[in-house]
């Protein structure tokens, strides 16, 4: 009866130590396992901490990829913008060249037609004769004709040596008028032989006028042709009178111009040669060139539009009878 405990304690004591042989055995296994794990854990930190380096650099190079991508997209749109400018610039610059060049050819077709103009008319000169010839100009020099007075400056020396040529003898006179506002209206320098002496001085005289002035728009045209008229006309020349102007005279003293103009050409001394007054008008006015064709018809002369340079405006009309006659 007392052996049969003892079996118990037994059976107790080995289950208990087959459980702990089984628990270590387990750990064992578990150590084996997992030691490599331990082994390569600071490898990991390692390559964990690189990894995190790459990452930061990799930020760092996106954000000065960035930077370099929007400097690049700046720089772009700068280069587009000066190309635009650049084309803009081309465009203008073609079309300045196409005007240009358009411009050329007109120029060079009117130099071509003056030419021959010039030409026509230097062979009619050469075989036209005159007689001794009187020529007074009769000028309005306000400052609307500031062009034509400076050409008339520049050309009044040929026009008398062209004359010079072609008469025996030559007197020539000037009258130059302004408006009534000017302090000076009538300027003249009487009709004289052209001697060398006196061409000298009548080209003085035209160089010191000056084109100013001009308060109302009517001209004392008729106190200008007064003068021209008193001047010592020679009955054995041929006498003319050239108006230039582009403005009338005043209303009121219309009549009387052309009273004045007729009685020139009409009321000659006996066995005169003829006389006349013509005119050139330079102005755009109706009314003003209905005047100055009404005062070439009252003076038998002739009415020409100026265009182009006076020298060829005054050839015409001293030494073509019918040329320049306008309607």
């Amino acid at each position: 009866m007392l052996v049969r405990p003892r079996q118990s304690l037994e059976v107790l004591s080995i289950s208990s130590l087959d459980l702990f042989a089984s628990a270590l055995g387990v750990f064992i296994l578990i150590a084996i396992l997992m030691f490599p794990y331990y082994l390569r854990q600071p490898s990991i930190e390692q390559d964990l901490a690189g990894a995190r380096q790459e990452l930061s650099a990799a930020g760092l190079s996106a954000g000065a990829a960035r930077q370099s991508a929007q400097a690049a997209a700046e720089a772009r749109a700068q280069a587009e913008a000066e190309l635009a400018r650049a084309r803009e610039a081309l465009r203008r610059a073609e079309a300045l060249a196409a005007a240009a060049t358009e411009t050329l050819a007109e120029s060079a077709q009117d130099a071509a037609t003056a030419k021959q103009e010039l030409g026509a008319l230097g062979k009619k000169v050469a075989s036209l004769a005159i007689i001794d010839l009187d020529l007074v100009f009769v000028m309005d020099t306000t400052g609307s004709m500031k062009n034509e007075l400076r050409d008339i400056q520049v050309n009044l020396s040929g026009i008398i040596r062209v004359l010079h040529r072609l008469a025996p003898t030559l007197h020539v006179g000037f009258v130059a008028f302004k408006d009534k506002p000017a302090k000076q209206i009538i300027r003249t320098f009487p009709m004289a032989p052209m001697t060398t002496a006196n061409l000298e001085r009548m080209l003085g005289f035209v160089q010191d006028l000056r084109a100013r002035g001009g308060g109302d728009v009517p001209e004392p045209v008729d106190q200008a042709l007064r003068e021209a008229v008193a001047m010592a006309w020679r009955s054995e020349a041929r006498g003319k009178i050239v108006v230039i102007g582009d403005e009338p005279a005043h209303a009121p003293n219309w009549s009387r111009t052309f009273e004045m103009a007729a009685a020139f050409q009409n009321d000659l001394p006996e066995d005169a040669l003829p006389r006349s007054v013509s005119t050139i008008f330079s102005g755009q006015k109706p009314r003003a060139k209905d005047f100055f064709k009404r005062l070439a018809r009252a003076g038998g002369g002739e009415f020409a539009a100026h265009r182009g340079q006076m020298i060829e405006s005054v050839l015409l009309s001293v030494l073509h009878p019918r040329a320049g006659r306008g309607d």
